[in-house]
């Protein structure tokens, strides 16, 4: 449907990242914006300053004004304002509806994955900004480098992180899609690691005979998928011998990361050394493959590449530096999934080989957890001590045969740490006192556990 500018839009929720970075893409295009969101959070206090005006409740008195209705996926149909909507006949449309209309006005980068998606959209941004293309934004991560998670840019192109929880990236056109890698992830939505994988095959197959894919060699289950693809142009990178975009002679150093870069197209070979970017981990090196493999096929200059990513600032929740108390790091991550725990701590250890790392990890939903209960035992295998606290269930129920004690357990076996449940936090606190200079405290979940090493600096350097 087209959407005139004479209309109200109403987004509901639109404190969440992914619908607060449609309102600043639609108020900055010139369309009058509202919406509803149940508290306030840093996405409705950033809109605010817009002047984009948010009601801090779920009322169908909100919607009085409003033409459209936009929701996310996380709004259900008993919603008051989506009630009253559909009685009063006013269109409601979702994210990704609204998402697929927006990404139709320019060509269009969609980048998804299990893991590592928001970095690797943020690199591939902040890249081709520096390069003076002035796309746009749409990202599911607060972008250090613009103090969002969107940009609406004046250039030919819109990048935008594709969600693959509920199959809405099925709904986007790209010109270019990029896989980072495919994962056991959201299998509830999918029912099957088979539907998700067959998914992402389609995501992959869904772009233009023009365009291309980029994908991660070095994912098996994406390499299985990419052999089974015909009558598309794919570019692939990794560290795999096999990739048209290969990392070689990676090398850690502190918070920097070195490595060095093989082009091996039909029509374009060479090797460029001493690519840097100024994080940790081998998982942010393949981030790194997959913007470099776009410059590349793209034909932009890779000098200009590499000095964008030696100055990359990173995304907010990744690997963020919180402060230090008498030289210990306190470190907020959103990982939440093993894998991303694994390459994370993995990615630690090679830069601070030398300091003891303690993890307070706080588990996100039930149906993550228990089904991939094994395979979070294992995660934590670069870490020195281990604090687990209470399931951030995002309100699922607690099923009644649950016992976070055999977790603990697990994760201790498995992972050959110290693992301990989590009962406050004036034990982190008292863990901090009496740690060496250059110890780290990574706090990791994608639940409110992103507060906690604030609060408790704040707390260290007050008494």
């Amino acid at each position: 449907m087209n959407i005139n500018k004479k209309n109200r839009i109403h987004i509901v929720g639109i404190g969440g990242i992914g619908m607060s970075g449609i309102a600043e893409i639609l108020h900055g295009m010139g369309y009058k914006v509202q919406g509803s969101d149940i508290s306030k959070n840093k996405n409705v206090e950033r809109l605010s300053k817009k002047k984009i005006k948010i009601y801090l409740s779920h009322h169908k008195k909100n919607i009085d004004q409003a033409d459209i209705i936009i929701h996310s996926s996380a709004i259900d149909a008993k919603n008051p304002e989506i009630k009253e909507a559909m009685k009063l006949k006013i269109p409601v449309l979702s994210r990704s509806s609204i998402l697929s209309q927006l990404i139709k006005l320019k060509k269009t980068i969609a980048i998804s994955g299990s893991h590592g998606k928001t970095t690797t959209t943020t690199m591939i941004s902040s890249l081709m900004t520096d390069y003076n293309l002035s796309p746009t934004v749409i990202n599911g991560g607060i972008i250090n480098e613009f103090g969002t998670n969107t940009r609406l840019g004046n250039g030919e192109w819109i990048i935008v992180e594709a969600d693959e929880s509920d199959g809405t990236f099925l709904k986007l056109d790209p010109n270019i899609s990029v896989v980072t890698n495919i994962d056991k992830e959201h299998l509830d939505y999918y029912g099957s690691y088979s539907e998700l994988k067959k998914s992402f095959k389609k995501f992959i197959s869904n772009i233009p005979f023009y365009g291309f894919a980029v994908v991660c060699l070095d994912n098996p289950p994406l390499k299985s998928l990419v052999e089974t693809i015909k009558n598309t142009n794919v570019v692939t990178y990794g560290t795999d011998k096999k990739s048209n975009i290969r990392a070689f002679n990676i090398r850690y150093k502190k918070e920097k990361t070195y490595f060095d870069v093989q082009i091996n197209k039909k029509n374009k070979k060479n090797i460029i050394k001493n690519f840097c970017i100024p994080m940790t981990g081998k998982y942010n090196v393949l981030n790194a493959l997959a913007a470099i493999s776009i410059f590349v096929e793209l034909d932009l200059s890779l000098l200009k590449a590499k000095k964008s990513l030696k100055n990359f600032k990173g995304v907010n929740r990744r690997l963020t530096l919180v402060g230090s108390y008498n030289a210990v790091k306190l470190i907020d991550d959103y990982a939440h999934h093993p894998t991303e725990i694994e390459n994370l701590l993995s990615g630690l250890k090679n830069a601070y080989s030398k300091s003891q790392i303690t993890v307070i990890f706080q588990p996100h939903r039930y149906s993550r957890l228990i089904p991939l209960i094994k395979e979070f035992s294992k995660s934590f295998i670069n870490s020195d001590k281990v604090f687990v606290s209470n399931v951030y269930s995002a309100n699922e129920k607690k099923p009644n045969d649950f016992d976070l004690s055999r977790v603990i357990k697990l994760i201790a076996k498995n992972s050959n740490t110290n693992c301990v449940h989590l009962q406050n936090l004036d034990i982190i606190k008292n863990e901090i006192k009496k740690s060496k200079s250059n110890d780290i405290y990574i706090f990791l979940g994608a639940g409110n556990i992103t507060e906690w090493p604030y609060q408790i600096l704040k707390d260290l350097n007050e008494n």
